[in-house]
Parts: C-alpha cells; structure tokens; sequence
C-alpha cells in the first residue's frame, strides 16, 4: 500500500505542476494553453488524489502484520490487589489501646 501512496502522491504533485503552469501565464494575457497540458493538470489531480486516498483507506483498514504486534508480557505474574483496611466508623483505633 505504501508504494500506492507514493505513486498517488507523486500523479497529485505532477497535477499540481500543471495547473501552476496552466493558471500563471492567464496573469500575464495568457489565454490559449495546450490540451494535453489541461488534460495533465486535470488527470493528475484527480487520479493522484484517488490513488492516495485509496491507498491509505486500504492501508488502515488491513490488520497489522504478525511482526508488528507486541506479543503479550508474560514473565512478569499479574498484580495482585491488597484488600482495603477494615476500619471503624470512628476510625482506626490508637495505638496502645485494645
């Protein structure tokens, strides 16, 4: 999947390019560009980002290969929990006292 994003990526900034090639020159009374140009600009934006975000919703939704997961720690025994003190409804009793 991550080769499809770089490719995705790389559709989406070559489209990018184009249409900066496309819309600079319309500041400058530039009117008439070539078709394949606009079909690149457009084509690349489009695709590019198609691609990635297929890629990446792909690669989210697969599950993580065994490799990657963290087995459970099993050489430490589980915790063992003390119970609370008991006390009395007026408090632990003094020391000293029976």
């Amino acid at each position: 999947m991550d080769m499809l994003v770089r490719i995705g990526t790389s559709l989406f900034a070559v489209g990018l390019v184009a249409t900066a090639i496309i819309i600079i020159p319309f500041f400058f009374g530039v009117t008439e560009r070539p078709t394949w140009l606009n079909v690149l600009a457009a084509g690349g934006l489009t695709i590019g980002l198609g691609v990635a975000l297929v890629a990446i919703v792909a690669a989210v939704l697969s599950p993580a290969p065994a490799d990657e997961t963290e087995p459970p720690d099993e050489t430490e025994p589980p915790e063992e929990t003390e119970p609370p003190e008991e006390t009395t409804a007026a408090g632990p009793a003094p020391a000293g006292t029976s």
